[in-house]
């Protein structure tokens, strides 16, 4: 069941980034108390909270509900591109930001 399933992937999810309930709510812009239900409840939560959730751990609401984590639909130079970027820590990840940034103002 949906309900279920998100329950265990967001448990799922936040193991594997080392993130707390806490962590998950203020990076998705949600109360605690509104993870907690989620994961404790049992509710089927409504396509906008999943993709609050989503912005939380920083993927897509394709990589939630993907099995095996991997970046659906991607050419080979993307998911290259993209795994690379798990690596990278946050002040790297803004130093690219701000590098594509400056190539797009180039336009």
């Amino acid at each position: 069941m949906v309900r279920y399933f998100v329950a265990e992937r967001i448990r799922e999810l936040c193991a594997k980034k080392g993130m707390t309930q806490y962590e998950l709510a203020k990076r998705a812009e949600m109360t605690q108390s509104s993870i907690s239900s989620l994961l404790n409840e049992g509710n089927v939560p409504k396509i906008t909270t999943v993709e609050k959730v989503c912005k939380g751990f920083g993927i897509t609401l394709a990589q939630f509900f993907s099995p095996d984590d991997s970046f659906p639909d991607l050419s080979e130079e993307q998911l290259e591109v993209l795994n690379t970027w798990e690596e990278l820590s946050a002040k790297e990840k803004a130093a690219i930001k701000k590098i594509v940034s400056s190539i797009l103002e180039l336009r």
